[in-house]
């Protein structure tokens, strides 16, 4: 079976600077066969049947009979059926060597006109994820093959950027989940090391796995629900974040911090486990990272289309750059004394707003703390 081979974009921009060449060139043809074509005469001069001779001195009237002035008329048609007959031919001839000539020129300048973007196909062919700190490089005039690389070029910027956390995410991931085994078989070998351990000793190493294996399970759950924000929602859920807020703020009313409440409905729809997370995420960080006799505001509402969450709290001032990596996963930015975390928290709120379709801003207060509003698509009616 034959296949039809391949129309490149050279090809058919070769072929439609030859089609007008060619539509052009007939239209200008046709024009001038028809011009040339009114301005010949149709019958001979002498068809009045009167000839006029003028010489020196000399002014002469001739009378022709009807037969000669017949005669000339029939040499004045085949005259000027004869001219255009050749104005067409030699016309026809001449466009059709120059539309020989279109096709090569259109040919050459479709190559030059399509050698950027050769360019780029042939870098994007190199580009993996070992190399992608190579660009394409960029295209002198400024013009949308220009455009088109500055594109590219910021796209692999992203890409880069998203491998290069993924990397550090996974050796992170994987370091954070070799110390609770560390944690784990050191206390074991401790404990088989003595050949006769008391119940005291077996408690002690009973109580290190135990710890060791909550911080784990801690941790795994953490990646879980990072994961699932990250993806693709596979339902949606009515919920309400006041209610998700006020059992946030009963989990945490034991923690030695003030927290208020301006809690009004907030419908939204979503993964509701994912939304609980996300408010309580945000609501733990505001008691986890404040100060002794704090304080920290949740308030809720139904803001146009949208449902809002904000969280203010008091607390130790944060540089402003640090507030752009507090949402990097495995970034911690604890006080001193603070419970010890794994640094997601943030990283799950980011990724829940992102998968809602909603927007986090996060601001540091003059005074110390943070304010953190979130954003997403409401549910009204």
């Amino acid at each position: 079976m034959r296949t039809i081979p391949r129309l490149t974009l050279r090809f058919r921009l070769a072929a439609a600077y030859c089609g007008l060449f060619l539509l052009t060139g007939g239209v200008l043809l046709t024009i001038t066969y028809l011009l040339v074509q009114r301005s010949l005469p149709r019958e001979s001069l002498l068809e009045s049947g009167v000839g006029e001779y003028r010489g020196e001195g000399t002014h002469i009237l001739l009378e022709l009979p009807q037969p000669l002035r017949d005669v000339l008329n029939q040499e004045a048609a085949q005259q000027r059926s004869a001219a255009l007959q050749q104005l067409l031919t030699q016309s026809g001839l001449a466009l059709g060597i120059m539309v020989v000539v279109a096709v090569a020129l259109g040919w050459l300048m479709a190559g030059r006109v399509l050698r950027p973007l050769r360019h780029v196909i042939a870098a994007a062919h190199r580009l993996s994820t070992e190399n992608l700190h190579e660009r394409i490089r960029p295209h002198r005039p400024d013009d949308e093959f220009k455009d088109l690389t500055e594109t590219l070029n910021g796209m692999l910027d992203r890409l880069e950027a998203g491998f290069e956390a993924q990397r550090r995410f996974a050796a992170t991931a994987s370091h954070e989940l070799r110390t609770p085994l560390t944690v784990q078989r050191s206390a074991v070998e401790v404990a088989l090391a003595d050949p006769r351990p008391s119940v005291e000793s077996l408690r002690r190493m009973a109580l290190k796995v135990q710890a060791a294996t909550e911080r784990h399970e801690r941790l795994i759950d953490s990646l879980l629900v990072l994961a699932r924000g990250q993806a693709r929602l596979d339902r949606w859920q009515p919920a309400d974040l006041a209610d998700l807020a006020r059992s946030a703020i009963a989990a945490v009313s034991a923690h030695g911090v003030r927290i208020t409440g301006d809690l009004r409905p907030a419908p939204v729809l979503g993964d509701a486990a994912l939304l609980e997370r996300l408010v309580m995420n945000i609501v733990g960080n505001a008691v986890r990272h404040n100060v002794p006799a704090g304080w920290a505001h949740v308030r809720t509402a139904a803001d146009g289309c949208h449902t809002v969450l904000d969280v203010a709290n008091s607390g130790p001032p944060v540089p402003a750059d640090v507030v752009a990596s507090l949402f990097q996963a495995f970034r911690r930015h604890d006080r001193p004394g603070a419970e010890e975390g794994f640094g997601l928290g943030l990283s799950i709120v980011a990724a829940v707003t992102r998968s809602h379709g909603g927007t986090l801003s996060v601001a540091p207060r003059d005074e110390g703390g943070l304010r953190m509003i979130v954003r997403l698509p409401g549910s009204h009616g």
